[in-house]
């Protein structure tokens, strides 16, 4: 491995830092071997003199050489993980230590283990070990010697002189994909319009983006552009690379403005003066590409010629780094360039592969070219690489090669990806190195999740021994170095996650070596030769975990992390969570003694084992998301334990007693743990604690308020639930709220229930002296029981709080002043049952309250009237400045107005306030785009104008609401949606045809529940209608009678939906918009017809060219319970479109027949579904004649009676027959039908066997249930279907649950079987096949016997229902399969269908 072993300079370096630590020095002393340890660390520190040589040396393949790096690696780990048990022994010590509050005690801390002798050494296997490590620390030392390893040479550059790249020239490729987006921005940015700049304000572009990514290239073709417009009176290139040598970058870009100056010997005085000379007054562009520079004195020393240049003068640079990027001072705009498209890869890799820009000469290569491409995820670098390995190859075979090749395993002397990575790596500080390399952990693809990445560096030491005074922010501060160097990327799916480029995990992994394990690629490659060196492993779970997929894990005894992880983002819901047997997981933790982190979030687990005690290595425990009831009581013996996250654990009922032995955690998420309500005891005591977001008040001593007082290095969020507790004020004041300046979300609760007896006093005085420090952003008080807020809670100089939400506080009779919070972005206030008025005493002092507000709530505000904007009779000016968003909701009685002002208002909801005003005057909202009115006075309502940029408007439950008047639409002018609901007195849309014009923008109309409904334009006659509607939902519309006749006139509508108008006759006589792609007819009980002009007369289709628009862009046909519909439904020129798709019928109660559908237009229909119509007696004609139907099921038919079933077309895969009792056959030929995969038979009583020849071979899924006339042997048409994986039957099927022995000869592909009904059913006879997944016994109350070989190890699910004596049987702990059942990862009985007995 080329760089590999780089690693262990990081490594080495971490392990020095424990040597050198306080605790384990002191540890080291009390048990003698201090000695030891010092020659330790001077062997060490040779070894690390020499690695430089060493890795020359094995880069040309010196196999003694790279033996010594490998063992040396596997010993430094191994000396880690020992001095790791000296520091557990020493955190035992000190958690079994009794508490001493005597002065000595306090001066002394550590003079219990000092005065006491301890038996540590004493220990043979210790001693044992500790002379195994030293011999071969030994023997490393001897070896060094031997293989003549030199120490390194200061001079000697980190990486090799041939792995740096050439420069770069402005000179651009021969061959360049258009990035015309990116080139046209960046030459905006360059030519633009100036602002107010001076001349001193020499503008920097940075252009930012990970190696290979295409930065070089994009500028050398915007150098070329600039050269040739003339954009710039001198342009200048230079590339600067790793080291920024200020002098010769000057010389450079002199040659290029002044070709006759000879510049050598000239010291940087003169360069920077002739420089300076050569820009005055001239209009510059100098690139400078491919910068590291970080120095921010020697970048301000290279820009002090070009502050002479004339105004527009421009400087680009490239770097992967955006740290470089901020050097260019708070004006830069920085250019964050992406990798190229999809297709784009495709052009260009097909260029330099094949000579020419697409595939269409080669198409059976196009497939693997596209999956190469994929590899490369966007970057030019790696196609271009790949592509050059493949040039003028057509052999698909060395493509595959390439395919499936990691980036080191490329040709060296033609891998240009390799370098380019490897100077990412080789620039990040020694610091950075290991913590890079540990996310060689994850999956290609993953999402990482910052703080999570951040608590497993911390339990693996990464971030010890940093300056930082706080250990977290070092963490910050290092993911944040990681994502300015382009080592880590922001998810474009979710915005708060981050990824790895696959070409960059690659080099991540190339970095770890072995020491790295992912179950993914060793499931791709099938390689566990190096299983038993992995450190750090992870672990992709299915929805069941055999054992079988672990059993690799079991190989590796010295694993420090264990992490499972989700590929999706998000959260899964309960069902989808992986199950994982506990016996199986204990016996895993049972072979990781040094394990350090271990997370099992979103797992189905309900218990965790006691064993999880015995890793007493283990720092981080995520538990999160699972079904936990408890902890087990040996959690306390885990004295290096620094986090336990138990976040959304809904069922964590308590914690463990003795949780204040755990004297190292630091961090405690019991986040969203509802069945929590009760803290453990002296919590007080883990002094430590950064973490603890959620604290319930208990009235013992050891759970009062009080024990929060110790804990002064909380951060992040705080929740303190059950306030009302509180017995006595100087609980809240002891604990000094005010002093603890890291907790930046906070969150009071008392009781909800103001019906048991409350203190309104004690309550007030409590929360006057919780308050919180200044760096507070989140504040939440709810259920406060006191008649007024703090005084705090209104002084600027002392909050600075952002958002702040007042709930349920329902005897305050007052707002606090809160205008006169400065940096208050979002307020909510809700159930103030008491708040009757709102006025000056809410804006506070200050001349423009709220500057800052964004969002403003009210909710749930019973008694408010009044809400004035006055400060005596004078109305307020600058209220709300910044406001965006405002609700009010539910404030019945309120009868005050809005603001006059809000000229930033963008979402406007007023909902349930019918008595507030309607304005005096007319309020204009120039900027609203969002308007949600319901339930409220409409005339409020129109008194809102100018809305020239609303885009969405909902009218809901407005009594007098009848039609949209010209007078509020005439400004709408920029409306999409509209949606108007239980408007009870609404009898039509729009007013006339001018309102029409208004709403030229409308593309989607939803009206529902308006019962007096029925026209859309109150004018007589035919009306243009608005030819932007894309979308029309009418619903529940009883009053609807007719559809307006020029509905064929909207050519841009794609969605009509309508549903439950009952009095809907018929369509309009013109048809409907031929431009439609979904229509849906849902309980319209007496429309007699559908529309027609769904399409041409089939037999007009040979003029189809000249009569272009009146083709049909149907492809979904879905009608609904219209019980008024003819028996014919598809007669009388009712056509269906030949772009029809999918058509589904159900509950239309007259419908007889279908057999007038003409199916010969039909070809592109994919699915046919009709159920529920019970006097249909005829299917259409020709079904197999339908080339493009894959699925047709049928449902509910009562009154079908089909002799023999029509034939099907060869393409079908589904076909379900479900309640169809008189249908008494299957088609014939059902063997031939190759493509169907699944057939369902169910309730089709009068079916007896199965066609001649069989069922289709290549079947996968076959269900036949209710079909008690089905007595052919299943022995004569199961074995055949070699392909099936999954069977459905029942006991009615060939006579099965009448017998005592069920002998099923099943297919060895079957993956899952369910066996319901079977009454008389004793014993499952015969074996299962190998590869089962899913077992489910139903209703076979006599079955008691599973097969005498057991349970094929393949088993994921076991469910048993409704079959007692088998159940008992299976009963955990006791039943007699048990031990045969116990390994599956979920096993199911009838009191739980989801919970899982193992």
């Amino acid at each position: 491995m080329p760089i590999g072993e780089l690693f262990l300079g990081a490594l080495l370096a971490v392990l020095f830092e424990r040597l050198a630590s306080r605790e384990l020095l002191n540890f080291a002393r009390r048990e003698g071997i201090n000695k030891l340890l010092k020659k330790w660390e001077k062997m060490l520190i040779s070894i690390n003199q020499v690695l430089d040589d060493a890795e020359d040396k094995q880069l040309i393949n010196n196999v003694g050489v790279k033996s010594w790096l490998e063992d040396l690696r596997n010993l430094a780990y191994d000396i880690e993980d020992l001095l790791d048990e000296f520091t557990t022994k020493s955190a035992e010590k000190k958690s079994k230590a009794k508490p001493c509050t005597s002065k000595v005690c306090f001066l002394l801390p550590s003079c219990d283990f000092i005065l006491r002798p301890c038996a540590f050494m004493s220990d043979c296997k210790m001693r044992s070990k500790i002379k195994e490590m030293d011999g071969r620390l030994k023997d490393l030392t001897t070896q060094k010697d031997i293989l003549n390893l030199k120490e390194n040479n200061e001079s000697r550059l980190a990486y090799r002189r041939q792995d740096k790249p050439l420069p770069t020239t402005s000179l651009p490729e021969s061959y360049f994909i258009s990035r015309e987006d990116e080139r046209r921005k960046i030459l905006k940015l360059l030519t633009g319009e100036e602002d107010d700049r001076t001349c001193a304000d020499l503008e920097v572009i940075p252009i930012v983006g990970m190696g290979g990514v295409g930065k070089t290239a994009l500028v050398q073709q915007v150098y070329k552009e600039a050269t040739e417009n003339n954009y710039f009176d001198v342009q200048a290139w230079t590339c600067v690379s790793d080291d920024f040598d200020v002098v010769a970058i000057t010389k450079t870009i002199l040659q290029t403005t002044n070709t006759n100056f000879h510049s050598e010997d000239k010291d940087l005085n003169l360069l920077q003066i002739e420089l300076k000379k050569n820009l005055t007054g001239k209009k510059f562009l100098v690139f400078l590409d491919d910068v590291w520079n970080e120095n921010y004195e020697k970048w301000t020393t290279l820009l002090k010629p070009f502050q002479s240049g004339a105004k527009g003068s421009k400087i680009i640079l490239t770097t992967r780094n955006s740290g470089v990027a901020s050097l260019a001072g708070p004006t830069a705009r920085p250019y964050d360039l992406k990798g190229l498209s999809q297709y784009a890869c495709m052009t260009l890799f097909a260029f330099h592969a094949l000579g020419v820009e697409n595939f269409d000469h080669h198409p059976r290569l196009r497939v693997l070219g596209q999956k190469i491409v994929e590899k490369c995820k966007g970057l030019p670098l790696a196609v271009k690489t790949l592509a050059s390995l493949l040039r003028d190859k057509v052999n698909p075979q060395d493509w595959k090669v390439v395919l499936n090749s990691k980036i080191w395993d490329l040709p060296k002397e033609r891998n240009e990806i390799l370098p380019a990575l490897k100077l990412s790596y080789l620039h990040l500080p020694f610091h950075l190195r290991r913590c890079f390399a540990y996310c060689a952990i994850f999956p290609k693809d993953y999402e990482i999740e910052q703080d999570e990445l951040i608590h497993w560096w911390i339990a693996e030491g990464l971030l010890e021994g940093r300056k930082e005074k706080n250990i977290w922010n070092a963490g910050l501060n290092y993911f944040d170095e990681l994502v300015s160097r382009s080592l880590f990327q922001k998810s474009s799916i979710n915005k708060s996650r981050f990824l790895m480029h696959d070409l960059v995990n690659d080099l991540a992994k190339l970095v770890a070596g072995t020491t790295y394990f992912s179950l993914e690629e060793f499931e791709l490659e099938g390689n566990q030769n190096n299983a038993s060196f992995a450190r750090h492993a992870s672990f992709i779970p299915t929805k069941h975990i055999v054992p079988e997929r672990l059993k690799i894990y079991h190989q590796m005894k010295v694993l420090r992390s264990f992490i499972s992880c989700r590929k999706e983002s998000g959260n899964y819901d309960w069902f989808e969570r992986p199950y994982l047997s506990q016996k199986v997981l204990c016996d895993l933790l049972s072979t990781w003694k040094y394990l350090r982190v271990l997370s099992l979030c979103h797992y189905q687990i309900r218990e965790v084992p006691d064993s999880i005690g015995k890793l007493k290595h283990l720092r981080h425990l995520n538990l999160s998301y699972t079904k936990i009831e408890t902890l087990p009581k040996s959690i306390v013996g885990l004295y290096n334990l620094e986090a336990l996250m138990l976040q959304a654990c809904q069922y964590l009922t308590k914690l463990p007693e003795g949780m204040e032995k755990l004297i190292n955690l630091k961090f405690l998420d019991i986040t969203n743990t509802p069945s929590l309500r009760e803290m453990p005891m002296y919590i007080s005591n883990l002094v430590g604690l950064e973490m603890l977001p959620k604290f319930l008040v208990g009235t013992q001593n050891g759970l009062r308020l009080n024990e929060l007082k110790k804990l002064k290095d909380l951060k992040g969020e705080l929740h303190i639930f059950d306030l009302h507790r509180v017995q006595e004020v100087g609980d809240a004041k002891e604990i000094d709220l005010v002093t603890k300046e890291g907790i930046c979300r906070l969150t009071m609760q008392w009781s909800p229930d103001f019906e048991i007896s409350r203190n309104e006093e004690l309550e007030a005085e409590v929360l006057d002296f919780l308050h919180p420090h200044q760096n507070l952003e989140t504040l939440v008080i709810s259920y406060y029981g006191g008649l007024k807020f703090p005084s705090w809670l209104e002084s600027p100089p002392c909050l600075n709080i952002v958002h702040l939400r007042l709930h349920g506080c329902c005897r305050a009779k007052t707002l606090p002043s809160l205008g006169q919070l400065s940096s208050l972005k979002e307020l909510y206030i809700e159930g103030l049952n008491a708040i009757c008025r709102i006025g000056s005493e809410f804006y506070g002092t200050d001349e423009s309250p709220f500057p800052s507000l964004i969002t403003l709530e009210f909710k749930e505000l019973p008694l408010w009237e009044d809400w004035s904007h006055c400060v005596g009779i004078e109305e307020i000016g600058a209220l709300f400045p910044r406001l965006e968003h405002l609700l009010i909701q539910n404030c019945p009685v309120l009868i005050g107005k809005l603001p006059s002002q809000l000229g930033s208002l963008t979402k406007l909801e007023v909902k349930s306030c019918p008595h507030m005003d309607a304005l005096p005057s007319v309020m204009s909202l120039p900027s609203l785009k969002e308007l949600t009115f319901r339930n409220c006075n409409e005339g409020v309502l129109k008194s809102l104008v100018n809305l020239t940029s609303l885009t969405s408007l909902v009218i809901e439950d407005v009594s007098e609401f009848t039609c949209l008047n010209h007078g509020f639409t005439s400004s709408l002018i920029r409306l999409e949606e509209l949606y108007i609901k239980r408007c009870e007195k609404l009898t039509y849309l729009w007013q006339d045809r001018d309102v029409i014009q208004n709403l030229a923008c409308l593309k989607r109309l939803v009206v529902d529940l308006c019962p007096k409904f029925m026209y859309f334009v109150a004018e007589e006659g035919d009306i243009e209608l608005l030819g932007n509607l894309e979308t029309i939902c009418l619903s529940n519309c009883i009053k609807l009678e007719k559809l307006p006749s020029k509905m064929h006139t909207l050519y841009s509508l794609r969605d009509l939906s309508i549903e439950n108008c009952s009095n809907l006759v018929s369509f309009p006589e013109t048809g409907i918009s031929t431009s439609m792609i979904s229509l849906q007819i849902e309980g319209c009980n007496k429309l007699q017809h559908l529309a027609r002009g769904l399409n041409v007369d089939p037999d007009e289709l040979g003029s189809i060219n000249t009569q272009g628009d009146k083709m049909s862009c149907l492809q979904s046909l879905k009608i609904t319970s219209c019980h008024s519909l003819p028996a014919a439904l598809f007669s009388g020129g009712i056509f269906l479109p030949i772009t029809l798709k999918s058509l589904e019928i159900f509950h239309c109660q007259n419908v007889e027949s279908l057999a007038q559908i003409n199916l010969d237009c039909l070809q592109s229909i994919q699915g046919i579904e009709i159920g529920s119509c019970h006097k249909l007696r005829s299917l259409p004609q020709g079904l197999n004649t339908l080339s493009g139907l894959n699925s047709l099921r049928l449902s509910h038919l009562t009154a079908l009676e089909l002799e023999c079933f029509p034939p099907l077309p060869p393409g079908i895969s589904t076909f379900y027959l479900y309640s169809c009792p008189k249908i008494k056959s299957l088609p014939n030929q059902l063997h031939r039908l190759t493509s169907l995969k699944s057939l369902d038979i169910i309730g089709c009583e009068s079916i007896t066997r199965f066609p001649e020849g069989g069922l289709p071979p290549q079947l996968k899924r076959l269900w036949v249930i209710q079909c008690e006339n089905m007595k052919q042997p299943v022995s004569e048409w199961l074995p055949p279907l070699t392909s099936l994986e999954c069977l459905d039957i029942d006991g009615s099927v060939g006579g099965m649950g009448e017998e005592e022995d069920l002998v099923l000869l099943l297919p060895s592909s079957l993956l899952s079987l369910y066996i319901k009904d079977m009454g008389k059913v004793e014993r499952l006879s015969g074996s299962l096949p190998p590869s089962l997944q899913y077992l489910n016994f139903c209703n076979c109350p006599k079955l008691r016997k599973l097969p005498l070989d057991g349970l094929p190890p393949s088993l994921e699910y076991l469910r048993i229902y409704r079959c007692g004596i088998l159940e008992e049987q299976c009963r955990k702990g006791t039943g007699y399969y048990w031990p045969l059942i116990r390994e599956i990862p979920q096993v199911s009985l009838s009191d739980g269908f989801y919970k899982s007995i193992t």
